[in-house]
């Protein structure tokens, strides 16, 4: 299984510079956060893969506007093909308020 895993910073190559197939034979996408809500509909959309997401401690924008096609698993364990993955997102050391972080 391909598993793209992506975090706080948008890849230029996958975004500004996308070139169509760049994101084929990914099984799954993972985001551990702080990233744009725009970004993360982009790559679920291009790569016609699931995209399973956390919020990050800067995410405060996905509460009025989440990524589209995406799946929030805040909290929550999840098994893919067999593959289980626990979401833990936000980080009380920097906001204990954070969606995700308690």
């Amino acid at each position: 299984m391909r598993i793209l895993t992506v975090s706080d910073e948008e890849c230029p190559a996958l975004w500004d510079h996308y070139a169509p197939g760049k994101l084929e034979g990914y099984d799954l996408i993972l985001s551990a956060g702080d990233l744009k809500a725009d970004y993360l509909s982009f790559l679920v959309t291009m790569a016609h893969a699931p995209l399973l997401y956390v919020h990050g401690n800067h995410d405060e924008g996905y509460s009025r506007r989440p990524p589209e096609g995406c799946d929030c698993i805040d909290d929550q364990l999840v098994v893919y093909r067999g593959l289980r993955i626990l979401g833990l997102g936000g980080c009380l050391q920097y906001r204990p308020d954070a969606p995700g972080s308690g």
